[in-house]
């Protein structure tokens, strides 16, 4: 059987309901407010990629590896602790990329358009003119689409770019 409550808990009960009615919105709200934004990539002309970032080097090797698709707005943030002749490869990858070298201060510093599957072994590297700091790989023809070349700035959202890449 159920008790009715005394009616001197019904005022503690209303006293209860109204701070949490006060406190749980606001708590939510700042929850809200202190989310990380998600990772962009966006191009000069507005093209924007959503990120997944390879920072250990388990997933800088495998990339895109075994991926049947990228969508036309999906990009790959490869992140690295300083500027070197980082290299690529297509090994295990099913679909062609473009890949775009990226400086310290996130200009152009190489580009590799449509850069296809590799076949067979032995696979050929592509390494890029010029040391970088990170890479991005996004979906072939996409950087052509969107003009990008040599020199462009390309700008990162939702990536903490100096601390992400851990030691190798």
């Amino acid at each position: 059987m159920i008790r009715p409550m005394s009616r001197s808990v019904l005022p503690r009960f209303a006293m209860l309901a109204a701070i949490l009615l006060q406190v749980l919105p606001a708590a939510a709200a700042s929850s809200v407010s202190t989310q990380p934004a998600a990772a962009k990539a966006i191009f000069p002309d507005g093209h924007e990629f959503r990120l997944e970032l390879a920072r250990t080097p388990q997933q800088r090797a495998l990339g895109y590896m075994y991926r049947s698709r990228v969508a036309p707005d999906e990009g790959m943030l490869f992140l690295f602790d300083q500027s070197d002749f980082h290299s690529i490869w297509m090994k295990n990858c099913l679909v062609a990329l473009d890949v775009v070298w990226l400086s310290d201060d996130l200009r152009v510093v190489h580009l590799e358009r449509s850069v296809p599957p590799c076949k067979a072994d032995p696979c050929p590297g592509y390494p890029p003119m010029s040391k970088a700091r990170y890479f991005l790989e996004v979906a072939a023809g996409m950087t052509k689409k969107a003009h990008l070349n040599v020199g462009d700035p390309v700008k990162i959202v939702g990536v903490d770019l100096e601390n992400s890449a851990p030691s190798p």
